[in-house]
């Protein structure tokens, strides 16, 4: 009888306790106590199964599914009536409840229970869900019975606990909590937190893990400040629950002062947590800003977010040495998880800068207060170039902060090849923007910023894929036929470096380079040189194969100069024909410089 069976709070949880220590005494398979014959219908004279059996539900034995023989809706209502109107109401609903026990310590029919009921009726004249629900869960759905329904189902997990996975793979804790999910209305839902919250202290670990991100799901809006607390109180004393819980109360709707709490206490473990575990961290710790505390807390975030410890020392070598090996790097599965993690927490703090306009400024105003250049991070540089490829209204905003950092020393290439360095996989994905910003630095008049944005188009280079690395060609090669002196100065600099860097991949790209020959009439003397001195180079070096199709371009080209009648032409004739004479000597004997002379 249901009377019987309340107890209080802490005999429940001390019941609960003593159910799954027992529970882990005794096999699976001895918790059936009697056996039926499989795959015919439960014939018995209980009120419980008279009740059903009227109501529209069919059950059966073994494995088969129960049926449903009407429409979910109208078996909810038809029993709903049957129990109101039963001439021993209220006694009836206990009698119903002590069926149901004595009917579910059957293994088999307790798994039917959780299980999809089979529909006899036809789908197009159901009114209700096209899916069709367990009988369990339909019973939850009847005001009347809910209560005791979840007390029994509370009490039937502790048996569970710690069992494996049965032979057909089910797992009865999470499909037992499973039937709680998305329940028009919660009768109870103070007591239900309760169990719920009891259950947790006693399940393992994994179990928690599930229990912990079904909570918003299971919950009605009344119950979320109730379970934000006792949530945050768990959050003290279970470290390895904190990811879960959260997940949970980005969920919940909370008061801001119970979620600044947490997210102190949060902030404050911030520096000892797993890097699997950043991601939802940090996506709690965005979440929960407000425009008061925004700037205070990304200042907070940034000093204690150390990613150079993020990526396991191997992991940097093959970063550094990726191009040379041609992308095919060999490294274990330990260091492929820390880089989907950091992965994924650039994720987190993208979608939280792209949508939240509180946040990028936020950030934007934590570095832009940051006054020593010793104190500035690779992720200060990654957020630059983040929220510059992400949000266009602080495009100007992100120049301007960058542009101050360069001329007064803050930011300086060893940040700059450091952050390329341990995020490239980060920073690829927003290659096209990072081009667009070197391409506007490259227009400054200040020659430190302009060295900036060549070191930009450096970098994506030497670190990022071989569509970017064409992509920077194709952007070097624009400011090339610009007609702007400083900029094609700037741009023959940076190819001259690449072709050092890294000559096979710049030999990819050669057809781009190729294309400047046409544009030689707004080039001085000393830009052809440089010009030829590249081609020359992709074209004639042993240490690669040759590039025939550069070889017989430049000989074309060389030659029309030189037999040109007007000076100018001759002249450019001359200085290719010389330059491109000494590329192939120094190249016969091994001794092509590193650096342009």
């Amino acid at each position: 009888m249901i009377s019987k069976r309340r107890l209080s709070k802490t005999d429940d949880k001390e019941n609960l306790a003593e159910d799954a220590s027992k529970a882990k005494k005794q096999p699976l398979s001895k918790k059936t106590k009697k056996s039926r014959v499989h795959n015919e219908v439960e014939e018995s004279d209980s009120v419980f199964v008279e009740l059903l059996k009227t109501s529209g539900i069919i059950l059966k034995t073994g494995e088969s599914q129960n049926q449903l023989a009407v429409d979910q809706i109208v078996f909810q209502k038809k029993l709903f009536q049957m129990l109101r109107k039963h001439p021993s109401y209220p006694q009836i609903i206990e009698e119903f409840i002590s069926g149901l026990e004595s009917y579910i310590e059957d293994q088999d029919c307790f798994r039917n229970c959780l299980l999809s009921c089979e529909r006899l009726q036809d789908e197009e004249s159901s009114m209700g869900t096209p899916y069709s629900k367990s009988l369990i869960k339909l019973l939850l759905g009847i005001d009347l019975l809910q209560p005791a329904i979840i007390k029994t189902l509370f009490e039937k997990l502790p048996e569970f606990l710690f069992e494996n996975e049965n032979s057909d793979g089910l797992n009865m804790p999470r499909l037992i909590i499973s039937q709680l999910k998305w329940l028009d209305r919660i009768v109870d839902g103070k007591d239900l937190t309760t169990k719920f919250m009891q259950l947790l202290s006693i399940a393992p670990v994994p179990l928690q893990h599930d229990f912990l991100t079904c909570l918003p799901e299971i919950l009605g809006d009344s119950q979320h400040a109730e379970v934000g607390k006792e949530l945050s109180e768990l959050l003290m004393t279970s470290t390895p629950l904190t990811v879960p819980i959260l997940d949970v109360l980005s969920s919940l709707q909370l008061d801001r002062k119970l979620l600044s709490k947490v997210r102190q206490l949060v902030m404050g473990k911030l520096s000892a947590v797993r890097l699997e575990d950043l991601p939802v961290i940090v996506k709690f710790i965005l979440h929960t800003l407000t425009s008061t505390d925004a700037v205070e807390v990304i200042s907070e975030l940034r000093e204690k977010l150390d990613l150079q410890h993020c990526i396991l020392p191997s992991q940097l070598q093959a970063s550094q040495s990726k191009l040379k090996s041609k992308g095919k790097i060999s490294s274990s599965n330990q260091e492929s998880s820390s880089q989907d993690c950091v992965i994924l927490l650039f994720d987190v703090v993208k979608s939280a800068v792209r949508y939240e306009k509180t946040v990028s400024e936020a950030w934007i105003k934590a570095i832009e207060n940051t006054t020593s250049g010793s104190d500035h991070k690779t992720l200060d540089v990654a957020m630059l170039l983040i929220i510059y490829s992400t949000n266009n209204q602080t495009k100007k905003s992100i120049e301007r902060v960058l542009r101050n950092k360069v001329r007064s020393g803050h930011i300086q290439e060893q940040l700059l090849q450091h952050t390329f360095c341990i995020l490239s996989l980060v920073l690829k994905d927003i290659c096209p923007s990072i081009l667009l910003l070197a391409q506007s630095l490259l227009h400054s008049l200040d020659q430190s910023v302009i060295s900036f944005g060549s070191l930009l188009y450096k970098y994506a280079f030497k670190f990022f894929d071989t569509y970017c690395q064409q992509e920077v060609v194709g952007a070097l090669v624009s400011h090339i036929c610009s007609g702007n002196d400083a900029e094609v100065d700037t741009a023959l600099n940076v190819l001259l470096e690449l072709v050092v860097l890294n000559l096979s991949a710049m030999r990819l790209n050669a057809v781009f380079v190729k294309g400047i020959l046409d544009y030689l009439d707004n080039l001085s003397p000393q830009q052809i040189r440089k010009l030829f001195y590249i081609l020359s180079t992709l074209a004639f070096s042993k240490e690669h194969a040759a590039s025939s199709h550069i070889e017989d371009d430049m000989h074309l080209v060389i030659r029309k100069q030189l037999s040109s009648t007007i000076f100018k032409y001759k002249l450019i004739g001359i200085i290719g024909a010389v330059t491109m004479v000494g590329i192939m000597a120094a190249d016969r004997e091994g001794k092509i410089p590193n650096t342009y002379c």
